[in-house]
Formats: structure tokens, C-alpha cells, sequence
């Protein structure tokens, strides 16, 4: 190995080239490399172990060892150099076997399939994890706090590195376990400690760079500054370009400007724009609240040139607003977009918040599309613009973007259950199933939809009605989830059961005239057909419906057609039903979103009131396109019971499950 550094110094030599050259292609592990790599900078340099052979993270090694000598020889000859640095690698090129020896000769080593996996293909990740305070004292921890944050931000640029987003690192706050392993769970190549100290009006800063894969520490630094907001920056400058220096980067010229920029000067404006940070870290509601918004609006106040603070507050406005019932809301988020453009015109934080903007308020999706995708060039490691950006793609009807771009915001914040279950969500809406299976059983994290997720695909293997039931049961005791288990007890035919789910306060998140728990419950007093509903009650939804009404034709919101014909199926009047379903099915512009959360509640009105081809064709649609209609689920429930002897049904079901369904009809 050394006499191969020696011979292919100043280039970037892979491990794959290692194993290969060295090894001649023989079977060795990962470890047997990083062990023989330790012993020789051990021997050649114990001081620096990057002096002669250095770690490029994900590509490799880079040898550089100094010159010998300079004595004059004959051109025929090698030089003397040369023939002095092999003679004095003869002890350890013995060493090396003996080691080599040892290491291939070992228990269990086998070649991994990450061993063999090109590291090449996408830029090193790295995790930066909570800065450590060195003392008890509040400010300490608020300055590791908005060190982390704002560290995070500012890697986030730079195109040749992709960040671990801060929500994923939290759990390994003061954590001092293996570095290998965050690295593994974190999908990690590189690792960033640090610890913040304050002391009067001085602050020291620590931190250290390591390789997730070796252990190896890459860089290391100690700032001792005074405590002001520019000298903080600063430090989070020089730490960022350390890092990219480490890992062999090179900055463009608007990435070094980026790095250069100072957010703000003002150290209440900083605290107040940190705390809702925080809030949103540890609460994916934080956003709807209004502390979350008086704390951005507080930023923006304390220090009206804080463009940062003012991309998150137009985010937030128009996302309130998104419903449109506060159009408040969406009047002061175009006045912050006009402040932003004022401050930062050419950065992403304006892009973000005119995509945000133009989607919540303008619901023109192409071109928030558009603006998200170039914030996202700009800033490839943020995982809000990724998350973002699915959500403008699901609205758009292209559910495979929508797939991949929640992989990528999960791949840069993988210990985020809220991504997790948008990730699932996605497969689920696009009848991944598959997909589905292998992605809840690779997560090692606990939520209500991935154990929800695990459930139903038992179900699909098994078809057991009651077991399935039995299993939600079991999740609703540890998940405060609105309407838990109301699908499973309608599966068993437990209507009384599925009453009882519904007895909760209903989810303040529902917007609609008429609330999902409200539709469920009408659904369910159907299937029971214990007599007409109470008069007022049906009034009060109608006066509900009629608030949400444009014309004699339409409504605001989507949900209010299948509402509106819930009640006349209710009611008996099976023709209106039809017709508002027909409505619901021909809004112009199609929002997908809604197309696909809304198809399971279209069928079965369809199912209740006997329209056998309109039921069968809804089922059929829905399952090529993206919707909650699942071949091994939707047909079997009770809302197609009256359905179940028509030929044309019969058909559909043999048809959409194969097997499984013959086995159920004869």
C-alpha cells in the first residue's frame, strides 16, 4: 500500500482502486482498509495523521509525502529519493503484511454492499450535531443553539455538500456515543461537534470535523472572540469554509458572497427570529400558531433589514391564509414579499418566499414550481423548499416528483417522523405498495401512520378483518389520533364502534365547511339506517354548505360536494347525490390533492346509493390514478354491499384483486 501511495502521489486514489491494485481484487472489508491506512500514519506521522495521507470524504485518499534529497545521478538510474523512501518503507511494508495477514485471515469479514457502493455519485453529507454549551448559563445554550442554526444555514448553500437538516441531529444533543454510528443513522459521511462557551462579553467556540466512516478527525479549530453578532458570523464563515476546504470543495463566487452576508446586527431581533426556530423544530404545527408568528413579526420589528426573518414570515402569513377564510393573512404577506424583494432581491430566501406566496394565495402551482426549484439551486440542502416543493408537485397532479422530492427532503432529514409519514403518505396516494413495505420496514422510527402503515400491509397479506382491527385498537392507545380506527371498525362492520371514534374534538387543522369527522359520521349514520337524522342537524350542515357556495353549482372547497351529496343521499334523493358526485368529478382546474384525498368518499356515496356502473367506474379510476382507493381494502367494505351479487361489480373486483377476490366469491 505504501509503495502504491508512493508511486500515485497528488491524485485522489479510491478505496475501489486500493482493493484492487493493492489487494489484486481479492475479498477484503472496509475495516481491513482503515486499518492499514492507521498504521501507516501512525508509523510515518503519529502527530498528524493527515501529514502524508489524507482522507478525501467519499472519493478516497490523497498521498503527498515530501522530497528527499536532492544528489546528482545518472539518467539511467532511479533517483536517489525514490530509492531511500523505499528502502526506509521496507520495515513497514513487513508490517503491512503482517497486518494484512491478520485483517484478511479475521472472523467475519465480509465484503458489505456499501463497500462496494460509488461514493462518487452525490455530494458527502454532512451532520452538523447541537453544539454543546460548556456552562449552565442561558446564553450559552442560546448561542449554541443559534450557532447550530444558523451553521446549518450557511452549509446549506454550498452546492458541493448536502446538510443534515437540524430537526434529525436534535436527539444526539450531548449525545457521546460511536461516531460511526450517528453516522450510519444519519446517513452521515462527515460529522461537525461543537461547544459554546461565553464568559462576560467573550465567547470560545470549538468544533471539530470527522470522518462518519473512519472515526478520523479532519479538521479542528478554537475561536475565542468577542461576543458580538458579527463575530459570530463570522466564526459560522470560517466554519463553513473549513469545512468545504476539508472536504476538498470549491466555493463559487456567489457562494463565498452568500457566506459573507451578515443576517443581522441586532441581538434581540436574532434571539426572537431563533426562538420561533426552535418552536418549529420541536412542533411541525408551530407554524399554524400565533406565538410562532408574533415571535417573526417581533424579528422583523427589532431589526426591519433581516431578510431571513422576513422569508419565514411570508411563508408563514400565506400558508395561513391558505384556505382562504383569513385574507388578512395573505394582504400582510404580500407587503413582507415587497420588504423581502426590497432586502435581498437575487437571494433564495426571496425565491422561497415568492413560491410560497404564489402558492398558498395565487394557487398558481406551475409557477411556484418554477421559483421553488431555482430557490432549491441555490440552496440545495434545505429541506422546507424540498418539502415545499412536493407539495406544489402533488397540486400539480405529478405524484412521481412528489415521490422523489419527499425522499430527498427525507434523505436530508431522516430522523423527521413528520417526513417519514409524507414519504409514506406519497407511496400510499400512488399505490406503491411495494415501495410501501420496504420503506416501513427499513424505518427504525415510531408514529402513528408508519405503525397505521405496518397494519394495513399485514392486512393485505392476510385479509383478517378482525386482526386488523385488533392492531389499530392497539396503535389508537398510544397515538391521540382524530377518528383512530374509524375505517377498521366500518371494515368489521362495528358501527357502533366507529361512533365512538368519532366522539373527539375535531382536528382544528380541518377547514372544512363541513369537517372529515362530520362526513365520517354521516357515512356511519347511514350504514346503521336507524331512522332519519335529527332535523336541526342536518339544517346546521346545510347552513354550513350554503356558506361555502359560489353559485347554485359550486363551492370553495371540494369537500363540499361530497357533503352536499352525503345529505341528499341521506335524504333519499339518490339522483341529486349522483349529480353532486358527477360535479365533484368535473372541477375545472382538477386539484389533484384534493382528486386523491377525495375518491374513497366519492365511491362510496356512489356504492350507498346502488349506481353500480358510476361506483364501479369510480373504483377503476381511482386506481389508476393516485388515490386512497386500495384494490385489497376499498371494495370489501360495507358501502358496496348492496352491490356485492351485480355481475358488473363482480367483475370489477376479480379484476382489480385477482385471486384474492375469487377466493372471497367462491
Amino acid at each position: 500500500m505504501l509503495e502504491y501511495f508512493l508511486l500515485n502521489q497528488n491524485r485522489v486514489i479510491s478505496r475501489d482502486e486500493l482493493m484492487s491494485e493493492v489487494w489484486d481484487r481479492r475479498i477484503v472489508s472496509d475495516d481491513a482498509v482503515n486499518r492499514c491506512i492507521s498504521i501507516l500514519r501512525q508509523t510515518l506521522t503519529p502527530d498528524d495523521k493527515n501529514a502524508y495521507i489524507e482522507t478525501v470524504v467519499r472519493k478516497g485518499y490523497l498521498a503527498h509525502f515530501p522530497p528527499g534529497p536532492v544528489t546528482a545521478k545518472s539518467k539511467s538510474r532511479p533517483p536517489r529519493r525514490y530509492k531511500l523512501a523505499m528502502l526506509a518503507a521496507v520495515p513497514i511494508f513487513t508490517m503491512v503484511g503482517m497486518v494484512l495477514f491478520f485483517v484478511l485471515a479475521g472472523p467475519g469479514d465480509q465484503p458489505t454492499q456499501a463497500s462496494r457502493q460509488d461514493h462518487n455519485t452525490t455530494p458527502p453529507m454532512v451532520a452538523v450535531l447541537p453544539f454543546t454549551s460548556a456552562s449552565p448559563s442561558g446564553d450559552d445554550d442560546f448561542f449554541a443553539n443559534g450557532m447550530h442554526n444558523d451553521l446549518l444555514t450557511q452549509l446549506a448553500k454550498l452546492q458541493s455538500l448536502r446538510v443534515i437538516s437540524s430537526t434529525s441531529v436534535q436527539e444526539y444533543r450531548g449525545n457521546q456515543g460511536n461516531i460511526r454510528k450517528i453516522g450510519e443513522e444519519l446517513g452521515a459521511d462527515v460529522i461537525l461537534e461543537g461547544s459554546v462557551q461565553t464568559a462576560e462579553d467573550r465567547i470560545r467556540i470549538n468544533a471539530q470535523l470527522i470522518d462518519a466512516r473512519t472515526d478520523e478527525h479532519l479538521w479542528a479549530e478554537s475561536y475565542d472572540r468577542n461576543s458580538s453578532l458579527t463575530n459570530i458570523f463570522d466564526v459560522q464563515k470560517d466554519i463553513a469554509l473549513a469545512i468545504s476546504e476539508a472536504m476538498h470543495a470549491t466555493l463559487t463566487t456567489q457562494e463565498s458572497q452568500q457566506l459573507a452576508v451578515i443576517p443581522t446586527d441586532n441581538m434581540a431581533a436574532y434571539r426572537a427570529y431563533h426562538r420561533a426556530l426552535t418552536m418549529r423544530d420541536r412542533d411541525f404545527g408551530a407554524p399554524n400558531t400565533q406565538e410562532y408568528l408574533d415571535l417573526l413579526e417581533e424579528a422583523v420589528e427589532l431589526d426591519p433589514s433581516f431578510s431571513r426573518a422576513w422569508a419565514e414570515l411570508v411563508t408563514t402569513l400565506a400558508y395561513q391564509n391558505f384556505s382562504g377564510d383569513k385574507p388578512d393573512m395573505t394582504r400582510r404577506a404580500e407587503q413582507a414579499l415587497l420588504r423581502l424583494k426590497e432586502l435581498a432581491p437575487d437571494s433564495a430566501d426571496y425565491l422561497i418566499g415568492q413560491s410560497a406566496y404564489i402558492y398558498y394565495a395565487l394557487k398558481d402551482y406551475d409557477r411556484a414550481h418554477d421559483l421553488i426549484d431555482r430557490a432549491i439551486a441555490m440552496n440545495p440542502s434545505d429541506a422546507s423548499a424540498v418539502r415545499l416543493r412536493s407539495w406544489i408537485e402533488r397540486r400539480q397532479g405529478d405524484f412521481e416528483a412528489m415521490v422523489a422530492s419527499r425522499r430527498e427532503a427525507r434523505r436530508l432529514d431522516p430522523r423527521n417522523p413528520a417526513l417519514i409519514d409524507m414519504l409514506l403518505g406519497g407511496l400510499m396516494i400512488s399505490h406503491r405498495y411495494d415501495e410501501l413495505q420496504s420503506e416501513v420496514d427499513a424505518s427504525s422510527l415510531n408514529s402513528y401512520l408508519v405503525g397505521f402503515t405496518r397494519a394495513l400491509l399485514r392486512f393485505r397479506e392476510d385479509r383478517d378483518f378482525q386482526q386488523w382491527l385488533a392492531s389499530i385498537e392497539t396503535l389508537c392507545e398510544f397515538y391521540d389520533e382524530p377518528d383512530c380506527g374509524w375505517e377498521a371498525h366500518i371494515a368489521n362492520r362495528d358501527y357502533p364502534g366507529a361512533l365512538d371514534t368519532l366522539d373527539q374534538p375535531v382536528d382544528e387543522i380541518d377547514s372544512d365547511p363541513v369537517s372529515k369527522n362530520d362526513r365520517r359520521l354521516l357515512f356511519t349514520q347511514w350504514l346503521m339506517n336507524d331512522g332519519p337524522l335529527p332535523r336541526q342537524w342536518i339544517q346546521d350542515l346545510q347552513a354550513q354548505l350554503d356558506q361555502d357556495r359560489v353559485d347554485s353549482d359550486s363551492f370553495r372547497h371540494p369537500p363540499s360536494y361530497i357533503a352536499e351529496a352525503l345529505l341528499a343521499g341521506l335524504q333519499g334523493d339518490v339522483e341529486e347525490a349522483e349529480r353532486w358526485i358527477e360535479r365533484w368529478l368535473r372541477q375545472e382546474p382538477v386539484d389533484w390533492a384534493e382528486r386523491a384525498n377525495g375518491r374513497t368518499e366519492a365511491c362510496r356515496v356512489l356504492g350507498m346509493i346502488e349506481a353500480t356502473h358510476a361506483t364501479v367506474k369510480c373504483i377503476r379510476d381511482g386506481l389508476k390514478e393516485p388515490s386512497l382507493v386500495m384494490p385489497f381494502l376499498e371494495p370489501y367494505l360495507p358501502f358496496y354491499d348492496a352491490l356485492r351479487d351485480k355481475p358488473e361489480f363482480i367483475e370489477m373486483l376479480v379484476e382489480v384483486d385477482g385471486d384474492a377476490a375469487e377466493s372471497q366469491l367462491y
